[in-house]
C-alpha cells in the first residue's frame, strides 16, 4: 500500500463515509476550535481564508457554520475531497502546495494547515512555511496543527499515520517560521479543550495532573515543558 492509499484510507478509518460524518465530526470539534481559534482566526468574517490539505473539510464546515464566508481549500486525495464537496465546500482536488504556488501573492488572510507539515520532507517544509508567508496578506496570519516535539507523549501522533516524517519542538518551530518571514508566533495545545463533559472536574484534575508531570520531568531531567499533549496548535502572523 503506498503512503497516497493509505492517506486516502483515513476516511474509512476514521468512520467517515457521508456528508453527514462529517457534520458529526464537526459537532464533536466544534468546542475545542472554538476556544483554541478564537483568538486567531480573523476578526472579519468576509476574510479570506484557505484550508491547505483540507481533507473531508472538517474545519472548512466549521468556519462556515462560525460565520465565515470566503472559505475554500483543497486536498490530492479524491475521496477525502468528494466528502468535503458533500458537505458544500467550495474545494479543489490537487497538490496544495502547486495550488498556493500558482495563486497571487498575499491573497489570503489566513491559511490553515491542520495536521500537514509533519508528512512534508525538511526542505519541502522550509519552502512551504516561505510559500505561506508571500501567500498571506500583511497582518494575516497561518495556523497549524502538528505533533508535539516538546511532549513525552508525541509518538502518539507521530507514529499516528504512515506517511509522517518528522515532528518539531517549539523551539524550532518558532526559530523555522521566524526565518520563514512571520514575526508573531504562538502555541497552544488541545487537551483541556478536548474535554467535553463534566469540565468541572475534569479541567482542574487535568490541570493539576500537569502541573505534577512538569515539576517531575523538571526534577528528572531539567527540561521545562510547558506543552505536553502529542498535538500542539501554532499560529505565526505576518508583519
Amino acid at each position: 500500500m503506498s503512503g497516497e492509499a493509505a492517506y486516502d484510507y483515513q476516511t474509512v478509518a476514521r468512520g467517515l463515509h457521508t456528508a453527514a460524518d462529517v457534520e458529526a465530526l464537526t459537532d464533536q470539534m466544534a468546542p475545542a476550535y472554538r476556544q483554541l481559534l478564537a483568538d486567531w482566526l480573523p476578526a472579519n468574517r468576509d476574510a479570506a481564508i484557505y484550508e491547505v490539505a483540507c481533507g473531508p473539510g472538517v474545519m472548512l464546515v466549521y468556519l462556515k457554520r462560525a460565520g465565515y464566508t470566503n472559505v475554500s481549500g483543497s486536498d490530492s486525495s479524491q475521496c477525502q475531497i468528494e466528502l468535503a464537496r458533500a458537505t458544500g465546500q467550495d474545494v479543489k482536488l490537487a497538490d496544495s502546495i502547486e495550488e498556493l504556488e500558482r495563486h497571487a501573492d498575499a491573497r489570503w488572510d489566513c491559511l490553515i494547515a491542520i495536521d500537514f507539515v509533519e508528512h512534508l520532507p525538511k526542505d519541502v517544509l522550509i519552502r512551504f512555511l516561505a510559500l505561506t508567508c508571500r501567500k498571506l496578506k500583511p497582518g494575516g496570519r497561518l495556523i497549524l496543527r502538528a505533533p508535539n516535539g516538546d511532549s513525552p507523549f508525541v509518538g502518539r501522533n507521530l507514529f499516528n499515520g504512515i506517511t509522517h516524517v518528522w515532528a518539531y519542538t517549539t523551539i524550532e518551530t518558532r526559530a523555522l517560521l521566524r526565518m520563514a518571514g512571520y514575526e508573531r508566533v504562538e502555541f497552544a495545545e488541545e487537551s483541556v479543550a478536548l474535554l467535553r463533559q463534566h469540565r468541572w472536574i475534569k479541567v482542574p484534575l487535568m490541570k493539576l495532573a500537569q502541573s505534577l508531570l512538569r515539576g517531575l520531568i523538571r526534577a528528572a531531567t531539567r527540561e521545562q515543558i510547558q506543552f505536553l499533549a502529542p498535538s500542539i496548535y501554532v499560529a505565526a502572523w505576518k508583519p
